[in-house]
């Protein structure tokens, strides 16, 4: 996590300004192409759950899990009352969506709307729902629920730490490993050390979007078999870019695709420049002899995605120049797809062309999505900016 200094020089994490508590998640249908999450309720899927639960054969599945096996119909409906009663854990059934059974259960607990943190827990699977699409989306539709419908911070994955099956899972869904805390559960006669796995707000578009490129109709065959995994979708997002997004140099009849963007950055600073400022800031950057540069990033149908503006300048601390990367913006719709980083090894790449030695900028310390950026491709100086109007 990025952090800044306090009026004490002592290092504190990032501002929230506006934050405030989430909702509470509540007992809703979410809704897919492969399956649904119903509330959990007893009388409806209690006997689909049994059913499907015992296909298995054996009681492998109930190992790592803190209720079960169960011995019959009845003992499982029990388990089953007391679980849709509850508001922490939430429970909720998977329905699949063609044959309209419950296959499997998953639910949301240790619920911290204040600091906007949930877990998703009770993650039982029948065989029916294992290694297919329907699993893949549930897990989706619950992230989907939590991140951009509820707004919450952090979603955790916790497990048994020698549970190998869930800690591959979490980290096919995306979770990050966090660590492991010894002996920190007794459950079922026997003590647990709990491996701790994350999705975080600022990870969750990259998340997001491979989630969506996955469960693509075009991502499966006539059999139903994945073309690409969905570890392989996420892990290559910026070869995936490269061959959709063309970084240039906008050209003087491009203007009017610039100004949304110009504006937009302006918008999310909160600053207003008069339209004189604007229209000299495009004669400079379309000035070949003036040390101010424009690229931009174009998708497959010419359509400006993000823009970059760069300064190049001397400096006394170097016989050589600097490259100041002063403003970079990405249109809302292609953010999470590698269009900033791609704009940035542009700007890199054009220093070192210039024989720069060094490129820098600046962001405000409540930007937390643009430092996690940041900080995966260049270093936090620890300098704190100071300036004076002489307006």
């Amino acid at each position: 996590m990025s952090h800044t200094q306090n009026e004490h020089a002592q290092p504190v994490g990032p501002a929230l300004p506006g934050w405030t508590a989430r909702a509470r998640p509540r007992h809703t249908t979410l809704t897919g192409r492969f399956c649904r999450l119903e509330p959990l309720d007893a009388a409806r899927h209690a006997a689909d759950l049994h059913d499907a639960y015992v296909q298995a054969g054996d009681a492998r599945d109930w190992t790592y899990m803190a209720v079960g096996p169960f011995a019959d119909l009845d003992s499982y409906r029990r388990h089953a009352e007391a679980a849709a009663a509850s508001t922490d854990p939430l429970h909720f059934a998977v329905v699949d969506a063609q044959t309209g059974h419950a296959i499997g259960t998953l639910a949301l607990m240790r619920i911290d709307p204040a600091h906007g943190v949930v877990e998703v827990g009770h993650v039982m699977f029948s065989p029916a729902l294992k290694q297919t699409p329907i699993s893949t989306e549930a897990q989706f539709l619950l992230m989907q629920y939590v991140f951009d419908h509820l707004g919450y911070r952090r979603y955790e994955w916790k497990c048994d730490s020698l549970n190998a099956p869930s800690r591959k899972t979490a980290a096919r869904l995306g979770f990050q490993f966090e660590g492991v805390f010894r002996q920190a559960v007794v459950y079922k006669g026997r003590s647990r050390d709990t491996a701790w796995f994350s999705i975080v707000d600022g990870d969750w578009p990259a998340v997001r979007a491979a989630f969506v490129q996955w469960l693509a109709p075009d991502n499966f065959d006539m059999h139903g078999a994945q073309r690409r995994t969905l570890a392989g979708i996420r892990s290559a997002p910026a070869q995936a870019e490269r061959a959709q997004v063309e970084i240039r140099p906008l050209a003087p009849g491009e203007q009017a695709a610039w100004l949304p963007l110009w504006r937009g950055y302006q918008q999310f600073y909160r600053v207003e420049l008069s339209d004189a400022v604007t229209a000299q800031t495009w004669e400079r950057l379309m000035d070949p002899a003036e040390p101010m540069h424009v690229l931009g990033a174009f998708d497959t149908q010419g359509q400006l995605l993000g823009i970059v503006h760069f300064i190049v300048h001397r400096s006394t601390w170097t016989v050589g120049h600097y490259v100041y990367l002063q403003d970079l913006f990405t249109a809302g719709q292609a953010r999470g797809q590698g269009v900033g980083r791609r704009l940035i090894e542009a700007v890199y790449a054009r220093a070192r062309e210039a024989g720069a030695s060094r490129v820098h900028w600046l962001t405000h310390e409540s930007n937390a999505a643009g430092r996690r950026l940041y900080d995966q491709v260049a270093e936090n100086a620890g300098f704190i900016q100071y300036r004076k109007s002489m307006a």
